[in-house]
């Protein structure tokens, strides 16, 4: 394992290696590809599943991911395919932002359905939108409404507030016209009607 370049600091992390399966070959295969992980690091990519292929595959993708991002990224299932569909969308992620919205859920369909509905979230958007629970739908609903040009923080915070479609509809049928979006969440917090 030394003459593999891991500088070995006690006799439990050369039992953590073995039990786990790692080898000089694979730590070879690891510094090869330029990176130096230690040996509390090549447990958790042998652990975790992150193979040189992985490695190889994540380094198209990704801009240099080091050893942390690519445990995250494999721990949380992210795939070459899903980064590249991302940017595939226009969106320039970074490890952490491409983990955040893995984590939350966030489709390439889900962002394709987004910017279909013609507002285009960078990642900590997109994020938001989805922990929300906006939908494209949602966003459609309320350009339908009249609410055009919303920015993501508006739509995020319409959500939030729970103005929805009929709540619209109720403030209008009560006479107010031309509300701007403040003044209905104003009204659906003096809960008037």
């Amino acid at each position: 394992m030394e003459a593999a370049g891991v500088k070995i600091v006690d006799a439990d992390e050369l039992i953590a290696m073995k039990i786990q399966g790692v080898t000089p070959d694979y730590i070879k295969a690891i510094h090869d590809l330029g990176l130096q992980p230690t040996s509390e690091e090549i447990i958790g990519m042998k652990i975790q599943g992150v193979t040189p292929e992985y490695i190889r595959d994540m380094r198209t993708v990704a801009q240099n991911p080091s050893v942390d991002e690519l445990i995250g990224m494999k721990v949380q299932g992210v795939t070459p395919q899903y980064v590249r569909e991302l940017r595939e969308l226009g969106l320039q992620v970074g490890a952490d932002e491409i983990v955040g919205m893995k984590v939350q859920g966030v489709t390439p369909e889900y962002v394709k359905e987004l910017q279909a509905a013609g507002i285009h979230p960078d990642a900590d958007e997109i994020v938001g939108m989805k922990v929300q629970g906006v939908t494209a739908e949602y966003v459609k609903t309320l350009q339908s409404a009249g609410f055009k040009n919303l920015s993501c923080d508006e739509v995020i915070g319409a959500k939030v507030q729970g103005i929805t479609p009929e709540f619209i509809e109720k403030a209008r049928k009560h006479g107010f016209q031309n509300l701007t979006l403040d003044k209905l969440i104003g009204l659906k917090h003096a809960d008037i009607f």
